[in-house]
């Protein structure tokens, strides 16, 4: 009677901590979401790249930005055939600004220096936190294929 009731004692409990692993995995997987880890697509040497917000008397205020890359050759692409043609701004998942920078490009011994600036500045975007950096994606062109690089942690800085 005694090896009977240790038994049903110790199946119980078995059991128990069974359905409580089972729940808690359960649990795990339906809070889980993937985070897809970028990869930059090219190769750069990157220079200062700036974001500042013109608050001067007199204006508007307007939000700026500026950089210099260098494109290094790439296993699938040709730097001195690509053109840096549109820049995204993400503030954490946030995609704040989509544009078209005037651009300047200077090919130096297979290496392309491109310099980009948004000149007039753009609207301020109501949901751009001023206290938190910036991340720019430049999206490359070579022929109709789009080639990704992504800057973080760009501070927005303030000119009064």
């Amino acid at each position: 009677m005694k090896i009977k009731f240790v038994f049903f004692i110790t199946l119980i409990t078995f059991l128990a901590a069974c359905s409580t692993s089972e729940e808690s995995a359960k649990r795990n997987t339906e809070n889980y979401s993937e985070v897809k880890k970028f990869t930059n697509e090219v190769n750069l040497d990157v220079g200062k790249n700036v974001s500042w917000i013109n608050s001067m008397p007199g204006s508007q205020p307007k939000f700026h930005v500026s950089g210099k890359v260098k494109l290094l050759h790439g296993d699938d692409y040709d730097p001195t055939e690509m053109e840096l043609k549109y820049i995204k701004i993400y503030q954490g998942t946030n995609e704040l600004y989509y544009i078209i920078p005037k651009v300047i490009d200077r090919l130096e011994n297979e290496v392309k220096n491109f310099t980009f600036s948004t000149i007039k500045g753009l609207s301020i975007n109501d949901k751009l936190d001023r206290e938190k950096p910036v991340m720019f994606e430049l999206i490359f062109m070579l022929d109709k294929s789009e080639y990704k690089y992504r800057i973080n942690n760009v501070i927005i800085e303030e000119v009064f």
